[in-house]
């Protein structure tokens, strides 16, 4: 389970100083001590960088809260509302005035950095003023007072006089609560409920809690559209190269297979048919693996002697070959090399085609 700490923040050169908030009570943590990235840590600010107006906030985001504040604050300042961050706290209920906070946006980003320098990104960042109850005795916070009153918040700068910061109190003469520890008071506070105001809204937003843009939605949605199109696009044009290289493969199986047995129709499934016959040979026939298996053995060791074309009947146990020859007479050689093999051979004529020489021979079992 997450711890809860708070801190005030240092000025420069000064450490941090942790309280840690249980339920027991609140302590403080050892010096040098930091609590982990899983716990939940509030920095309090000095609530003399924030001004804090009451607003009737409408809406029912935080997106609209938020610009309703700056229209409503805008004629109250001196300065562009665009320079200053603006946060606003929670609302009870539609129509109730709510804390509005406002920050010089240069003062926050340095607020930003620092946590960052302390490994602090994920911590909250809460006026002192916003943390005391409504009515509370005024703090000294050391440099300046915090006043809580129950209409309205801020907090006086110490360097200003006497008669002064004594008329801004509710009555005048009331001195301020000087806690031993500031800190100690302000967690203690936190403890028995009082959260403030966080600043860390809008582009201070911690990373968890940074709207989404609906802009953004939308060109990702866009990009992915565009892919899911591109995709199926793709697809549909891989499925129709596909069925067309099918189809011609088809049409190239059935024309080898009417060039191999041209006497007979064509079967369906024409790869279970060719393995067929040529596993399975008749009683006396060759199957055309053994008969080919001699022959191409035949032509490795006959030079300049080439295949043509290629015929095997399974009802005769007959292989007949076409071969182109180097020369006449490289069908004797040739022929030799066959019936060396174990297999019959039947020349035909050599004869001259194209200036090469051809001829045609049969293959079969010895009678």
């Amino acid at each position: 389970m997450a711890r809860r700490f708070a801190a005030l923040l240092p000025s420069a050169g000064e450490p941090w100083r942790f309280a840690e908030i249980g339920s027991g009570g609140v302590t403080l943590i050892r010096p040098g001590e930091v609590p982990s990235r899983s716990d939940d840590v509030t920095i309090i600010v000095p609530g003399t960088e924030v001004s804090i107006s009451r607003v009737r906030l409408i809406g029912t985001r935080r997106a609209d809260w938020l610009r309703a504040a700056r229209f409503a604050v805008e004629d109250d300042i001196s300065v562009p509302v665009e320079s200053l961050h603006v946060a606003t706290g929670q609302r009870a209920s539609a129509g109730d005035l709510t804390d509005v906070c406002l920050v010089a946006k240069p003062v926050m980003d340095g607020w930003i950095q620092s946590l960052s320098d302390a490994g602090l990104e994920e911590a909250r960042i809460v006026p002192d003023t916003t943390l005391l109850p409504p009515g509370a005795a005024p703090l000294d916070m050391g440099t300046h007072i915090a006043v809580s009153l129950p209409d309205r918040r801020f907090a006086i700068d110490k360097s200003l006089p006497a008669e002064l910061i004594s008329a801004l109190t509710t009555h005048p003469g009331e001195t301020s609560e000087r806690s031993g520890d500031p800190l100690l008071t302000l967690a203690g506070h936190m403890q028995s409920g009082e959260i403030g105001v966080d600043l860390r809204q809008a582009d201070y937003a911690r990373r968890a809690e940074l709207p989404v843009e609906l802009s953004r939605l939308r060109l990702l949605g866009g990009l992915a559209a565009a892919c899911v199109l591109a995709w199926g696009i793709y697809n549909f044009v891989s499925i129709q190269m596909m069925n067309r290289l099918e189809a011609e493969l088809v049409r190239q199986t059935r024309a080898t297979f009417t060039a191999l047995y041209p006497d007979e129709p064509v079967p369906a499934n024409i790869l279970a048919s060719v393995r067929d016959r040529v596993s399975v040979a008749g009683p006396g026939v060759a199957s055309f693996r053994e008969m080919s298996g001699v022959l191409y053995a035949a032509l490795a060791r006959s030079d300049g002697t080439n295949l043509s074309s290629l015929r095997y009947s399974a009802e005769n146990g007959e292989l007949q070959a076409k071969l182109v020859y180097s020369a006449f007479g490289d069908d004797e050689a040739l022929k030799a090399a066959i019936e060396a093999g174990g297999l019959a051979v039947r020349l035909g004529d050599a004869r001259v085609e194209d200036g090469r020489v051809v001829g045609d021979l049969v293959m079969e079992l010895p009678s």
